[in-house]
C-alpha cells in the first residue's frame, strides 16, 4: 500500500517542482554572464544559417547579433570551443518567436534552463530507481538532488554549469541501461547523450573514458567480454558522429578541432583574485582544499554526512575485493554484480574528478559551480548510504523514525530556500551560515541583486521622473535594467562613478 502512495506522490512530487519553477522563474536577476551567452548563441546560428539557404531567417539572425553590445567576455569568435548547444537553440527561439523586448528573452532563456534541470531531476529519480527498485529511496535521493539549494537557484540564470549537470545525469542513466542489458539500442542512446555532454562542455569527457576504463576492467577479469568489443566500436562510431554534428567547431576538422579544444581548455583561464577563507586568492594557484571546502560549506550538511559514509562504505567495499582478487575464477573480481558495479562507477567518477581539480592545478572561479555536476555523485553515495542504513534497520518503527527525521530535515531545507529566494545560489549551510560569511568567501558574484535593488527604489521613488545611480562595483547595472519595464527602465539613469551626482549609489557583496 505504502509503494502505491509512494508512486502517486512521486508525480505530485515532480508536478509541484515544475509549478514552482514556472511561477518564480521571472523572480531572479540577471546574470553576468547571459548576455554574452546570447551573443554567443546569435553567432553560432549564423555560422549554421550559413550552410542553409534561409535568408529571411539568415537576415533577423544578422540583425540581433549587430545589436548585441554589453557583453564583457571576449568576442565568441575568441572563445569558439564553448559548446553552444544551449545559447544557439535560445537564440533560434528568440528570432522564430520574434521577440524583441529583453526582459522577455532572458525570462525564455531561465525559463528554459530550469526546464532541463527540472528533466534531469526526473532522469536522477530514475538512475535511482534502476539502481535502489524503490520509490521510496528514489524519492528520498530526488529530494536531496532537487533541494540543493545553489543548484537550485542557479539553474535559472546560468547556462552552462547546471545544463551540463542536467545532461551528465541523463548520460549516466543510459550508461546504467548499458550496464544491465548491453545492446545496440542502448548505446545508441547512451552514445548520443555522452556526446551532448562534451558538446557543452569539455568536462563531459570523463563519461566515455570513464565507460571505456570499466569495460577494460571487464576484460581483465572475464574473458568473455572480449565478445562485446564490436558494441564499444559501435559507441565510439555514434559517439564520434553525435559529437561532430552537435558541436560545430568541429565541423571543419574534427580531429583537430578536438585537439585545439583540449590545448584552449588546458590553458585558457581568466586570472583574478577570489575571495576564500577570507583571503584574496589568484586562480591560477587556487589551495588544493577550494573545491572540497566549497562544497562542504554550501551543501545542506546532512547530505555531506550520508555522501561520506556512502563513500567510505564503496571504498571499503572496493579495498576488500581488490585484495581478494583470484586469479582463473571467471568472474567479476571487483564487483559481484550489475549493483555493484554502478556503485564502483559512481566512486570511481567523483574520486577521478575530485583528484582532477585538487592536483592539476585547474583554475576555477565562483565558488565550486565549474564542478556543481560533482552533485551527481555526493547525492547518488549519499542515496546509497541512506538505502544501506534503512535496509540494515529491523523495525519498522525504526524505518519510520529515520524517515520522518529525513523530511524533518527537508523541510528545514526548504524552508531556507525560500527565505533565500530568488537568492538560493548564496546558501551556506548552518554550520557556516552566519552575518559576516561575505567576509569570507564570495557571496553575490553572479551580480543578481541588481534587480532588486532597481525595483527597491522604483518604489521608493515612484513620484520622481529621474533615479540618477552610480555603481561602486565593476558587475554592469545596466543588464538588470533590461529584466525591468519598459516604463521603468526610462525613469532610471545610471551614471557610472559620478558618485557627487548620484540619488542611490549600487554595489554588491562580491
Amino acid at each position: 500500500m505504502f509503494e502505491k502512495i509512494s508512486n502517486k506522490f512521486v508525480y505530485f512530487f515532480f508536478l509541484a517542482f515544475l509549478l514552482v519553477g514556472i511561477f518564480t522563474f521571472k523572480d531572479y536577476g540577471i546574470s553576468v554572464d547571459e548576455e554574452y551567452h546570447r551573443f554567443a548563441g546569435f553567432y553560432w546560428l549564423k555560422y549554421v544559417l550559413s550552410f542553409t539557404s534561409l535568408e529571411e531567417l539568415k537576415i533577423a539572425t544578422t540583425l540581433k547579433f549587430n545589436q548585441i553590445k554589453d557583453f564583457t567576455l571576449p568576442h565568441p569568435k575568441d572563445n569558439i570551443y564553448y559548446g553552444p548547444l544551449f545559447d544557439m537553440p535560445m537564440a533560434f527561439l528568440e528570432v522564430i518567436l520574434k521577440i524583441d523586448d529583453p526582459k522577455n528573452y532572458f525570462y525564455l532563456r531561465h525559463l528554459s534552463g530550469f526546464i532541463i534541470f527540472f528533466i534531469g531531476s526526473i532522469y536522477f529519480y530514475k538512475l535511482l530507481l534502476n539502481r535502489f527498485h524503490s520509490t521510496n529511496i528514489s524519492l528520498i535521493g530526488s529530494l536531496f538532488f532537487v533541494l540543493s539549494p545553489r543548484i537550485y537557484g542557479s539553474s535559472f540564470f546560468n547556462p552552462k554549469d547546471v545544463i551540463f549537470l542536467s545532461l551528465a545525469t541523463i548520460a549516466l542513466y543510459y550508461c546504467f541501461k548499458v550496464f544491465d542489458k548491453f545492446n545496440y539500442k542502448n548505446l545508441f542512446i547512451f552514445s548520443f547523450f555522452a556526446a551532448l555532454c562534451l558538446s557543452h562542455r569539455f568536462l563531459g569527457i570523463f563519461i566515455p573514458i570513464s565507460f571505456l576504463s570499466f569495460y577494460l576492467l571487464s576484460v581483465l577479469s572475464n574473458t568473455k567480454d572480449l565478445n562485446k568489443l564490436t558494441g564499444i566500436i559501435f559507441f565510439f562510431f555514434f559517439y564520434t558522429l553525435f559529437l561532430i554534428l552537435l558541436w560545430p567547431v568541429l565541423w571543419t576538422g574534427p580531429l583537430e578541432g578536438l585537439i585545439l579544444a583540449f590545448k584552449f581548455f588546458s590553458n585558457h583561464y581568466l586570472k583574478m583574485k577570489i575571495l576564500f577563507t577570507g583571503e584574496y586568492v589568484q586562480t591560477d594557484s587556487l589551495p588544493f582544499n577550494y573545491i572540497p571546502i566549497w562544497i562542504f560549506i554550501s551543501t545542506p550538511i546532512i547530505y555531506i554526512v550520508f555522501f561520506l559514509m556512502g563513500y567510505i562504505f564503496v571504498a571499503k567495499n572496493f579495498f576488500l575485493s581488490f585484495i581478494n582478487i583470484k586469479q582463473g575464477n571467471n568472474t567479476y573480481d571487483l564487483w559481484k554484480n550489475n549493483n555493484e558495479k554502478k556503485e564502483l562507477f559512481i566512486f570511481f567518477n567523483v574520486t577521478c574528478v575530485i583528484i582532477y581539480f585538487i592536483t592539476f592545478d585547474i583554475v576555477l572561479y565562483n565558488g565550486w559551480r565549474h564542478a556543481y555536476f560533482v552533485n551527481i555523485f555526493v547525492i547518488y553515495l549519499g542515496t546509497f548510504s541512506f538505502y544501506k542504513i534503512y535496509l540494515g534497520l529491523k523495525l519498522n518503527l525504526q524505518k519510520k523514525i529515520m524517515f520522518s527525521t529525513i523530511i524533518g530535515y527537508l523541510f528545514f531545507v526548504v524552508s531556507k530556500m525560500i527565505i533565500y529566494h530568488p537568492y538560493q545560489n548564496i546558501y551556506f549551510n548552518s554550520i557556516f551560515n552566519n552575518s559576516n560569511i561575505h567576509k569570507k568567501y564570495e557571496v553575490d558574484y553572479w551580480g543578481l541583486s541588481g534587480k532588486k535593488f532597481l525595483k527597491d527604489i522604483l518604489l521608493l521613488e515612484k513620484d520622481k521622473n529621474i533615479i540618477k545611480i552610480a555603481v561602486a562595483g565593476f558587475l554592469p547595472l545596466e543588464r538588470s535594467l533590461k529584466l525591468l519595464d519598459k516604463e521603468q527602465r526610462k525613469k532610471i539613469k545610471i551614471i557610472g562613478q559620478d558618485f557627487q551626482n548620484a540619488d542611490y549609489i549600487y554595489s554588491n557583496f562580491i
